[in-house]
């Protein structure tokens, strides 16, 4: 979801030449990603649900990933067709929308380490099942919306030659 802009202003601000900003609002950009200077560099493909996104114009080297009231789990699959064989996704991980809506109607922020832990290796479970690779996950410096935690993962189509102790990382971050 590009939203107000976070990841599409981080991306320009760091080199990147052309955004797709995919959100399934109409005209939600923040005004200063939709000046002239800017709009050059931007596409917007907007009232599309990034869970029905199968094309683009051209594949990318890199998805950036922000969603609300979804899983990444119903995203993900669908990126494999919009990227380079080489490419990555970044994405930022919420885990109140990673957990089974059943077990959590009320949408409470999450902070025990326990859950965290488990919501993050379900996670990296469903990915290595998918045919997806997770190459790093960080903390967030930010809190999300009422002081919810939330990572950042980087993710790959093609599976790294460094093994990576997930276990170890997640526990050392969530504490």
């Amino acid at each position: 979801g590009a939203s107000v802009g976070g990841f599409t202003d981080c991306l320009l601000k760091h080199g990147a030449r052309k955004i797709y900003a995919i959100d399934k609002a109409f005209d939600i950009l923040h005004p200063s990603l939709r000046c002239e200077k800017v709009n050059k560099c931007i596409i917007p493909v907007l009232g599309v649900d990034a869970r029905n996104l199968i094309k683009l114009d051209e594949k990318v080297d890199i998805c950036t990933i922000d969603l609300t009231f979804t899983s990444l789990k119903v995203v993900i699959p669908n990126i494999k067709s919009i990227l380079k064989a080489e490419g990555d996704i970044i994405a930022l991980v919420k885990p109140i929308f990673e957990i089974e809506f059943e077990s959590n109607r009320k949408f409470k922020i999450i902070k025990d380490p326990q859950q965290l832990y488990q919501i993050l290796m379900g996670l990296f479970d469903w990915c290595s099942k998918n045919q997806f690779f997770i190459y790093n996950i960080i903390k967030s410096p930010l809190l999300g919306k009422e002081g919810a935690i939330e990572f950042f993962i980087h993710i790959r189509v093609k599976e790294s030659n460094e093994k990576i102790d997930f276990k170890k990382i997640v526990t050392e971050i969530i504490i």
